[in-house]
């Protein structure tokens, strides 16, 4: 090969390897009883937005059932998942995993250095049990409401709200509302020019942009539309 042409060939390598470097890694973690569309919701949006590598973790490598019969093998475990940029906590059946002390102690270790940890339903109930809900304003499913507040006197659990965004931590309602919150991730992290173009694709029509609450490190409310 003349040299030229490997010098073409080792540049647009080097592209390449730079664009899958640049690519942030979103770990959804799924569970026995996961609500479908909770974990469904958010996969299809960071799948179909350049620049996303996703996967799926679970406590172990054995296959899940999610809603009583839809059967999957996660990607990785908890030990052996790359360290998540992204880490999506869907709802369901979480009741018997937030007492389940290596995954706390594995979503606290995961948020020391991610740059996004959404959670989906009731899997706000695994940010709370992690402590990361404490002092902020938080949603979750509407008949999980009363209960997480309950289990987390420190923080402010909003009701009639599709997601509510501290920063880091990101809380939405009741499944369909995941896709709200990876969408607003997607135009938090790539502008909302990104996000319009995958709601396109999804043809998600009731996506509203504003839509949500979002909260300024003050915490004071920087935009709500609820």
């Amino acid at each position: 090969m003349p040299l030229i042409q490997r010098s073409v060939a080792l540049m647009d390598s080097l592209t390449q390897n730079q664009k899958q470097a640049k690519k942030r890694n979103v770990a959804i973690f799924i569970h026995n009883g996961v609500e479908i569309l909770d974990f469904a919701g958010p996969s299809e949006v960071f799948a179909s937005t350049e620049g996303f590598n996703v996967y799926t973790v679970s406590l172990t490598k054995e296959p899940i059932i999610s809603q009583g019969f839809i059967k999957i093998t996660p990607t990785y475990s908890l030990a052996d998942c790359p360290k998540p940029d992204i880490l999506v906590l869907p709802g369901g059946q979480t009741g018997p995993f937030i007492e389940n002390k290596p995954l706390i102690e594995w979503i606290k270790n995961t948020a020391a250095q991610a740059e996004v940890m959404l959670s989906v339903c009731t899997g706000a109930g695994l940010l709370a049990k992690a402590g990361l809900l404490d002092g902020k304003q938080a949603t979750t499913f509407h008949s999980y409401i009363e209960p997480l507040q309950r289990a987390t006197p420190k923080a402010e659990i909003l009701a009639n709200t599709r997601f509510v965004d501290n920063g880091q931590v990101i809380t939405t309602a009741g499944v369909s509302a995941g896709i709200d919150g990876a969408l607003h991730v997607v135009a938090k992290l790539k502008g909302q020019a990104v996000a319009t173009q995958t709601a396109r694709y999804m043809e998600y029509d009731k996506w509203k942009p504003e839509e949500g609450l979002i909260v300024k490190p003050s915490g004071k409310v920087a935009a709500e539309n609820k």
